[in-house]
């Protein structure tokens, strides 16, 4: 483990709103030969934390990536601080990279060392970034895939009970046809059946009466 004390300060200048819209307005000037009291940028660039290009919960997760994973020794992270350091002196880029690599020759780092260190880090990002994009798959599909397939569901069952509604109103319908059917010849078949028993008190009278006659006239004729 190296001997950085704040990571993330190697690679962000945390600044207020006000302190990051003035970064903004104003551009940074680099150093040139021909402008060598030209203000040098710092090496971490200012971030405005409310700005939403930089999530500090992301940044943090994958700074401590880098932490864990420290090299031994003087490597791409200490140079950078070595960098961030000299950032607050008035001297050129060029400059700065030289004093800073002046430091890990004195710990028998060369160039090559420094690059072979820095896509060490880059590949660590890179698994990172892979692990996020599988938990982000996973979330896919256990929390929207999940909703996409019951919302597939309720759409059939929907369509089930529409189907099945639309059969009862069908059925109640053609029950009612009946009802009304019915209702009609409830009239017409009463008025038979007061019509058939009206004309059979009438025949049955007939009947009766006329065997009653004949009673009556034996009784009295045949004695």
């Amino acid at each position: 483990m190296g001997f950085i004390q704040n990571l993330k300060s190697l690679f962000i200048e945390e600044t207020g709103s006000e302190d990051a819209a003035a970064s903004r307005e104003q551009p940074v000037e680099t150093a040139s030969e021909d402008s060598p009291d030209s203000p040098v940028p710092a090496v971490a660039r200012p971030v405005d934390a409310s700005s939403g290009k930089v999530d500090q919960r992301l940044l943090e997760t994958l700074l401590n990536a880098l932490e864990q994973n420290n090299l031994e020794g003087f490597d791409y992270l200490e140079f950078r601080q070595a960098l961030r350091n000299l950032s607050k002196m008035n001297m050129d880029e060029a400059t700065r990279y030289k004093s800073a690599y002046a430091m890990a020759q004195t710990m028998n780092v060369t160039p090559v060392d420094l690059t072979r260190s820095a896509k060490v880090y880059l590949d660590i990002l890179a698994r990172e970034k892979k692990a996020f994009s599988d938990a982000l798959a996973n979330q896919e599909k256990t929390q929207i895939d999940s909703r996409k397939e019951r919302l597939a569901q309720l759409d059939k069952s929907i369509v089930e009970h529409q189907k099945q509604i639309e059969s009862l109103m069908a059925s109640i319908n053609s029950q009612r046809q009946e009802m009304d059917k019915l209702k009609g010849e409830l009239d017409e078949v009463h008025s038979k059946i007061v019509n058939t028993g009206e004309r059979f008190a009438l025949t049955h009278g007939f009947l009766t009466d006329e065997i009653q006659m004949d009673i009556n006239k034996m009784e009295q004729y045949l004695k």
